[in-house]
């Protein structure tokens, strides 16, 4: 009888369901991509039935991937916006800080913004928000888009040793990686001229996904953001969770303990920016972009953090808590 009663067991037993693959891109494994790396890394996209795939590529590359369907979701925001702007039907469903976290470091034989006029400054990717955060100083200041040249040169080091050679006037650092340089400030070597964290407030980091997957899965999309929600929860209760998922994921031990130390109390809780901010991001945005008043988006057309504040609701709603 007993063979009887395993063989009905066998037989009626439901197999595991297959976790849902996604393809999820993110630049560097810096603090913006902490929710992201976190959630991976705690088992909290496994616990709502997803499977990612980190595919590391910058704005430029992600977003035409992202309205192509190629990507499920990316980690450029900022992009992503920019692409909005120009009729790309996506939506940026979560945002990490409302704050620039960058800082325009220079030689020290440059005195003003005005200096560099005409000047090239590296940033780390054409259209990223190293490059947005310094258009919005310019922007502020009533100088125009082409008054310096942004050129890309890619990680921390590259940008640093661009300055330290004289080969570039300046520079935009992450916060996060002003530690860097901080031997190179204390010996004259180079300065930091602009602290656009103090200056910008801008949708800083986030992550995006298309209408299309909103529109035929959104139930994956639901899950993806619980998933985040609980990596930004496990951030803000430990922040040595985030140090632990940059240094794994590549980054610097010494910068990764920086960052969360500097960072984590900045990143909001919610991934929601308020609806004036919003409205701040879409004209200057559609400023640069010469986008003609008649064609400005409205701010629903750009954002949805509707689902990620259900998400939000429904996770504490549950009795979820962060990881000891």
């Amino acid at each position: 009888m007993r063979w009887i009663a395993l063989l009905a067991a066998c037989f009626f037993a439901v197999p595991s369901q297959a976790a849902d693959k996604i393809h999820f891109s993110y630049v560097v494994p810096t603090i913006d991509y902490t929710p992201l790396l976190v959630a991976i890394d705690r088992g909290f996209f496994a616990e709502e039935g997803i499977e990612v795939e980190l595919v590391q590529a910058q704005g430029g590359v992600a977003t035409p991937a992202l309205i192509a369907g190629s990507l499920d979701f990316s980690g450029s925001s900022s992009a992503a916006i920019s692409a909005i702007l120009k009729g790309a039907k996506l939506k940026v469903l979560y945002v990490g800080e409302d704050r620039s976290a960058y800082e325009l470091w220079v030689r020290p034989d440059i005195m003003s913004l005005e200096q560099l006029k005409g000047q090239q400054v590296g940033v780390i990717s054409r259209g990223d928000t190293t490059e947005i955060s310094l258009r919005y100083v310019l922007a502020q200041r009533h100088l125009p888009d082409d008054y310096v040249s942004f050129t890309p040169l890619g990680a921390t080091a590259a940008r640093i040793a661009a300055l330290t050679s004289g080969t570039f006037p300046a520079a935009v650092i992450d916060g996060g990686e002003s530690a860097d340089i901080a031997a190179l400030n204390k010996s004259g070597k180079l300065k930091m001229l602009i602290d656009m964290h103090a200056e910008v407030r801008m949708a800083l980091s986030g992550f995006a996904t298309s209408d299309a997957l909103i529109a035929s899965n959104p139930d994956l999309v639901r899950r993806t953001m619980r998933a985040i929600y609980k990596g930004i929860s496990q951030v803000k209760a430990t922040p040595a969770a985030a140090s632990d998922s940059m240094i794994k994921h590549g980054l610097d031990k010494s910068a990764a303990e920086f960052s969360a130390g500097e960072f984590v109390p900045r990143m909001l809780a919610t991934g929601v920016i308020p609806r004036d901010l919003q409205d701040n991001e879409i004209a200057l945005r559609a400023d640069m972009l010469s986008v003609a008043k008649d064609k400005i988006p409205t701010a629903k057309t750009v954002f949805d953090f509707s689902i990620v504040e259900k998400a939000a609701a429904d996770v504490k709603a549950e009795g979820w808590k962060p990881k000891s």
